[in-house]
């Protein structure tokens, strides 16, 4: 009987030993729970950003190259062999400089042969002149008579037109000789060579190419869908090469026809003070925007969530700093941001990061990038 109490005393003891046991671990977690959960006071940092309301404005880009107003192709006035080439792309010139020059020869023998035409026709009017002041006298005596006197007329007048005639071609053949030399009229800078010394050219052939200094363009080739609304619109070009340089165009042409392989129109936008660094060939991007006046925001898609199903942002009220989950109309969606068409006011202050983890009516804390 007593091994039987002694047996019941030891199990009492043990189970009141394991309630104590798990009690204890109880105990633990719950202390543990405490330490993880967050003081009640504590207030979630947010990211946020101050709407700014501008006129939302369309804007299209389109690749460009910075082109002269004038490329003149220039050539000879005559015909002949090049002897020489004074200039190569890229040279710049001014009125008067010489740019490649022919063999003279040719020119200078008919400048000879013409000479030699004009000293005989001017002998055949000395000849003329006489017989006619002659006749003339024997015509006030009446020793000859008027159709002789008219003949010899005729033959003195058509001897002084041979001598204006040939005088007439030896202009022509010195201005040719001049014109062996070919020269630039305007200044500009050389963009093509086309001939070679040795080269045999006919007259009028493209022997160079020169864009005149002054008015430059941004040529860009414009789709069809957008041909109509270009001239309404604001131009403005960006040159590759000097990022955040913002130059004022104007639609100076637009071709009336589509290109046959492209399908698109060309058009010449004239570029307003372009600084001395703008040269001729740099790659550029033509803007064209118009505006329409309804005031939008750009918001960074991070700071949207929803609500019912339609789009919505978390907005700090003042002065307090609670959060209001509100509708907004999305307009358009540009890249990594948002155009926010209604439903938001200037100078409120929307959350741009974690606004899957807000509730309404939570107050917040504004996060401030730490000083580095």
């Amino acid at each position: 009987m007593a091994r039987i109490r002694e047996g019941r005393f030891a199990s009492s003891v043990m189970a009141t030993a394991a309630l104590l046991t798990a009690a204890g671990l109880l105990s633990g977690c719950n202390e543990t729970q405490s330490a993880a959960t967050p003081a009640e006071g504590e207030l979630r940092p947010v990211r946020v950003a101050t709407v700014m309301l501008e006129p939302l404005v369309d804007s299209v880009r389109y690749p460009a190259v910075i082109r002269p107003r004038v490329e003149a192709d220039v050539g000879f006035r005559v015909g002949g062999k090049v002897t020489a080439r004074m200039v190569e792309v890229g040279t710049r010139v001014e009125p008067g400089t010489p740019l490649a020059r022919l063999d003279p020869t040719d020119l200078q023998l008919q400048i000879r042969a013409e000479q030699a035409q004009l000293a005989s026709a001017q002998a055949d009017a000395a000849n003329a002149r006489s017989d006619f002041q002659r006749y003339a006298s024997l015509r006030q005596g009446e020793w000859t008579t008027r159709q002789e006197y008219d003949r010899r007329k005729t033959t003195l007048d058509k001897a002084d037109s041979k001598v204006r005639e040939v005088e007439a071609q030896l202009r022509v053949l010195n201005n040719s000789a001049q014109y062996a030399t070919l020269v630039a009229d305007e200044a500009g800078i050389v963009t093509a060579t086309l001939i070679e010394p040795g080269q045999v050219v006919a007259a009028g052939q493209t022997a160079l190419r020169v864009a005149r200094l002054g008015t430059l363009e941004a040529v860009a080739n414009i789709p069809e869908q957008s041909v109509g609304t270009l001239p309404s619109q604001k131009l403005s070009v960006e040159l590759w090469s000097h990022p955040g340089l913002i130059l004022t165009g104007s639609l100076r042409e637009l071709s009336p026809s589509a290109d046959a392989n492209t399908r698109t129109f060309q058009a010449k936008i004239t570029l307003t003070d372009p600084p001395p660094t703008v040269q001729l060939g740099m790659t550029a991007t033509v803007t064209a925007a118009a505006g329409h006046g309804a005031p939008v925001a750009r918001l960074p898609l991070s700071a949207l969530t929803q609500r019912e199903q339609k789009p919505a942002v978390w907005v700090l009220s003042a002065p307090d700093d609670r959060l209001e989950l509100r509708a907004v109309t999305v307009a358009a969606y540009a890249g990594d941001f948002a155009v926010i068409g209604g439903g938001l006011k200037d100078g409120e202050r929307i959350v741009t990061a974690g606004v899957h983890k807000l509730d309404a009516g939570q107050k917040v804390r504004v996060w401030t990038e730490p000083a580095r």
